[in-house]
């Protein structure tokens, strides 16, 4: 604690005016200008007085510099409270980012995000758990390095045509010399704090950071740093390797080669770059949290101290979406019946074809979901894009051409069907390999590899593998009932009875592959209750 040189009373750090305030006297003071524990000549300069608070359900430890703070309850577990456990003496850090975000401004960006997803729950929005949120310094290792020496870079050219049968591809190695000093790349140093959620918050803006002092923990929580700053030291290299190349690429010298050449480059890992982590230094930086428990699990809210960004598990209501899918179901029923009504020359068959259209895009969209969540918690890209995008404009074109099939044109009517087969041909072959592509993207799924310790990117895993598996039957089904609806589109039945049977069944098929997503997406965002030991590290029962 910091007494107030006016009248002696705790001082706290103020984000608005980024200064020490006094409650008790309302003085301000620069907090470079107060003598506290953490600028000290003597044997302990490297250290600060704290006190520890321990919870006594999962054994997380969080600091704090005011003796006479309450902590009420454990932001990792959602415990009831955490006990003062002792007073240590904690390493200094170098740096600090103070907070830059006042917790008004927090609570407003988290509302903000909420009401981008309006498929979130309604307990996620309640005004008492949006107070939770509690200003915590998380602790980060910056690491600095050294890019000295020489550099090759692969390059190879388009691929060109000799003959026939014959192809020729030249590959370049781009060799040169670089003095080059890299900062501002940087990983949480608790293992408390789950790597999904300090990535998501990345960047923090270097130039925020300030001397550390003891001040500016006043008022605030701090989590104590565990982890060894060489843990991370592949995948920071590897991260400043894929930027070193860009600052490379964009050389004037390098750049007019490429483009003399017609080069492309090589993947990052085919190039030889001289890159030395030179020196690591450990900083806090402010992490607005929030956690909220239902049972075992848990969900956390998260926003960034410094410049507001927001990243939050947000479990999405199944009633919500219910509702959602009944409602468009129903414009969509009632556009077909209208269709029929007003256009008594439309056939059956058509109404089955949009039925199928629909279910495919309703596929596709799903398991295109079902995939960018699976990708967020692999290191590497597991699933392409292919059809991201272009499968829409597909289902459109589709659905024009139909229409201008089916349409009366009189004596014309012939020319314009055979003038709208080949749109329709060509839209469906390609929604076709759209699927195929997804399907083999989707299989990579089973093989992702985790490289951390993440407890949510685990548990994704672990749904989305079991997810496939629940699936599989449905989906297969699903692919068989269109495969007999475009049977029965193109020997053009006259049994209206039966058409319409099978937009029922597709319609049906199609609501049960969304309730078992959204069963999907609602667990995935759900932790299970961590365990840590009194050194905050992972508790493992076998060890």
């Amino acid at each position: 604690m910091i007494s107030c040189p006016s009248c002696g009373g705790s001082l706290r750090f103020d984000i608005g005016s980024q200064k020490m305030l006094c409650d008790h006297c309302d003085s301000y003071f620069e907090v470079e200008q107060l003598s506290d524990n953490s600028n000290r000549d003597d044997a302990r300069a490297s250290s600060f007085d704290c006190y520890i608070y321990l919870c006594p359900s999962c054994g997380a430890e969080i600091m704090t510099t005011d003796k006479n703070d309450t902590i009420g309850f454990c932001q990792y577990c959602g415990g009831a409270s955490l006990i003062f456990d002792k007073i240590r003496q904690e390493w200094k850090p170098d740096t600090i980012i103070p907070f830059q975000i006042t917790k008004e401004q927090c609570k407003k960006a988290y509302r903000k995000e909420v009401r981008r997803q309006i498929f979130v729950s309604k307990k996620y929005r309640d005004a008492e758990l949006i107070e939770s949120f509690r200003g915590i310094y998380m602790p980060y290792w910056n690491y600095h390095a050294d890019m000295s020496g020489t550099f090759q870079i692969r390059a190879v050219t388009p691929q060109r045509k000799i003959d026939s049968s014959t192809y020729e591809k030249i590959h370049y190695d781009i060799i040169g010399q670089s003095n080059y000093h890299t900062e501002g790349y940087s990983r949480d140093a608790s293992i408390s704090f789950d790597d999904d959620l300090s990535e998501s918050l990345s960047p923090y803006k270097i130039d925020g950071q300030k001397p550390f002092r003891a001040g500016y923990l006043s008022g605030f929580y701090a989590e104590t740093g565990n982890v060894n700053p060489h843990v991370y030291d592949v995948a920071v290299i590897e991260e400043m390797k894929e930027d070193a190349i860009v600052v490379f690429k964009n050389d004037s010298t390098i750049a007019d080669c490429m483009k003399y050449n017609t080069l492309k480059l090589r993947p990052p890992e085919e190039s030889n770059i001289p890159l030395k982590v030179e020196s690591v230094s450990r900083t806090l930086n402010p992490v607005w949290f929030m956690s909220y428990r239902n049972g075992n699990t848990i969900t956390y809210a998260t926003v960034n101290g410094q410049t507001g960004k927001v990243s939050a598990d947000l479990p999405l209501s199944p009633l919500r979406i219910l509702i959602f899918a009944l409602g468009i179901s129903a414009l969509i029923f009632f556009a077909l019946l209208m269709g029929m009504e007003y256009i008594p020359s439309i056939k059956a068959n058509v109404t089955l074809t949009l039925c199928s259209l629909l279910a495919g895009t309703g596929m596709f969209k799903l398991q295109l979901s079902f995939n960018r969540t699976v990708d967020k918690v692999s290191d590497k890209q597991q699933t392409g894009c292919f059809g991201r995008h272009s499968y829409t404009f597909a289902v459109i074109i589709a659905i024009i051409s139909m229409i201008a099939f089916t349409s009366d044109y009189g004596s014309y009517e012939q020319q314009i069907a055979s003038m709208t087969k080949i749109p329709l041909m060509i839209s469906c072959i390609y929604m076709i390999i759209c699927h195929i592509a997804l399907i083999a993207d989707t299989r990579k799924v089973k093989r992702v590899q985790l490289n951390n310790n993440s407890m949510l990117r685990a548990r994704i895993v672990e749904e989305a593998k079991k997810f496939l598996s629940n699936v599989f039957w449905l989906k297969a089904g699903m692919y068989c009932t269109l495969t007999i609806s475009v049977i029965v589109i193109i020997s053009d039945l006259a049994f209206s009875l039966i058409t319409y049977g099978m937009c029922l069944i597709i319609a049906l098929e199609l609501f049960a592959l969304a309730l078992l997503h959204i069963h999907f997406q609602t667990q995935v965002a759900k932790r299970p209750l961590p365990q840590f030991n009194k050194r905050g590290a992972y508790y493992d029962e076998n060890s």
